[in-house]
């Protein structure tokens, strides 16, 4: 049997015998890919796994900074109720020593009363400040009125107090330092804080 090729080697009609309908086979749409999703804003590297991805996202506006008061009040540097005042520029210095205070505002606090977790307020106050200045700066009146003062008081344990020395406004003793009757620097620091009861008779 006689076989014929094309020039190019192949055979005649792509093989299909003469007189055959040929109807070419159709290509298969293939569907369409899905969207690729944007890649995210920041570094998806496993380097940078433990990272808030927050750092990546480009800088956010900042608000506008607000001006500083021209005077401000710092706490405890008022004495009298009269702050010590301070304009831009001008820094205030503050003592270097202080004494630890734990203030009892229970005046009818009693003694042979067992109380356990008094309600006190912690304050610092100057070491170098007299003990007048500290019975006015607790809300004594600006005289030298014998029915303000303070009394210091020692805890004993289980909620037993006893009563320490007890300095009235109008006394010698509360013209010292607090540093000389030995309410110090080092209380509330390296050794107890000082804990004294408000004291008037009004």
């Amino acid at each position: 049997m006689q076989h014929f090729r094309t020039v190019s080697g192949e055979p005649p009609n792509g093989g299909v015998p003469p007189g055959t309908a040929f109807y070419p086979v159709p290509t298969p749409v293939q569907p369409a890919a899905p969207a690729t999703p944007a890649p995210p804003s920041y570094c998806t590297h496993v380097c940078c796994a433990h990272l808030d991805p927050r750092m990546f996202l480009p800088p956010q506006p900042q608000p506008e900074p607000q001006p500083a008061p021209a005077r401000w009040t710092a706490p405890g540097a008022s004495l009298l109720g009269n702050p010590a005042p301070s304009f831009d520029g001008v820094d205030y210095l503050y003592p270097q020593d202080h004494t630890l205070f734990h203030i009892i505002w229970d005046r009818y606090m009693k003694m042979d009363t067992p109380i356990l977790g008094p309600a006190f307020e912690a304050k610092l106050f100057p070491s170098g400040l007299t003990v007048k200045d500290l019975i006015q700066r607790l809300g004594a009146p600006d005289t030298d009125d014998s029915k303000y003062g303070v009394m210091e008081v020692h805890e004993m344990g289980d909620g037993k107090w006893t009563a320490g020395q007890t300095i009235l406004l109008n006394s010698d003793y509360a013209k010292k330092t607090l540093q000389e009757i030995g309410w110090d620097e080092k209380r509330g620091f390296s050794t107890k804080p000082v804990w004294i009861k408000v004291h008037t008779e009004a």
